[in-house]
């Protein structure tokens, strides 16, 4: 089902993916979300009168969404149609990477593999506050447009939510073997004996204002990487998209290269920031 919501500067469109079995508390968080100023339009599939149809009717809708709320269930997570508009989306988001997927926990399941490990909302043990969580981070997707930034608030964006992420001890333009690398961060854990490690991360910063990240800037991060010690650990982060030839190959090389390399675009960095509204209130709202 799809709503759309107004923005002063644009009006983006939610998809809203829920079994039948799941509609009554659909039409709450709906109605709730119309009262925040949310358009809401409920078609129903009985419209439609064949499978052909149907599947169209969903493509289309998912197509003009820029993003998607998954309602979880045990129902939704073994409907048909529910895998049919989330694979849709995530084809959408492989291909494209202009689709946000938000998913939300109504019931005790089984996290579709998919998605298991996206960051989601749950409404399960407190509606209340989970759905003022949904509402808020609806609202606050469209203010974070990292063009209205230039690279040097880029930067200090980024090290400001690796500060709210756990990360210490960060430095810029940090030089090992002869090669300077924007970043460097630590972060601690524990590993799985109960003992902290620190892991060092050296952090690449690409911005673009008007093309993608390519494949050529992560293969030569992934060779600078290569020839450092097995403690350093790569994370490479672009306000732009990765295309899928790009992700292709590092699914190919993490299986059998000794570093570790995390890539975040436009997409997954938008989603980490969903729950820093403090940052995004920092970066985005002030910005004329």
């Amino acid at each position: 089902m799809a709503y759309d919501y107004q923005d002063c500067k644009k009006r983006p469109m939610v998809f809203l993916s829920y079994s039948h079995k799941d509609e009554n508390i659909a039409k709450i968080i709906a109605e709730r979300l119309k009262n925040e100023n949310v358009n809401i339009e409920l078609p129903y599939l009985l419209e439609y009168k064949d499978y052909e149809s149907i599947e169209n009717y969903i493509n289309n809708a998912i197509s003009a969404s820029d993003y998607l709320i998954v309602l979880l269930s045990k129902d939704s997570i073994i409907s048909n149609w529910i895998n049919l508009e989330l694979n849709m989306a995530l084809n959408k988001e492989l291909s494209s990477r202009d689709i946000t997927i938000l998913p939300v926990l109504i019931g005790d399941c089984i996290m579709p593999a998919n998605i298991s490990k996206r960051r989601f909302i749950d409404l399960r043990y407190n509606f209340e506050k989970g759905i003022v969580n949904l509402i808020n981070q609806v609202k606050l997707i469209p203010e974070i447009d990292f063009s209205m930034l230039n690279h040097t608030e880029f930067e200090n964006l980024i090290i400001d939510l690796l500060k709210h992420l756990g990360f210490k001890d960060i430095e810029k333009e940090f030089r090992i073997n002869d090669r300077i690398y924007d970043l460097k961060a630590v972060f601690s854990r524990f590993d799985p004996f109960e003992t902290r490690v620190s892991d060092t991360w050296l952090i690449e910063l690409k911005f673009y204002k008007n093309s993608k990240a390519d494949l050529k800037s992560i293969h030569q991060f992934t060779n600078n990487l290569m020839v450092l010690p097995e403690n350093y650990k790569g994370l490479l982060i672009t306000n732009s998209v990765i295309t899928s030839a790009s992700n292709e190959w590092l699914d190919y090389n993490r299986k059998s290269k000794r570093i570790e390399i995390k890539i975040i675009d436009s997409t997954e960095l938008k989603r980490l920031l969903l729950k820093k509204k403090k940052i995004v209130n920092k970066y985005f709202k002030n910005i004329r």
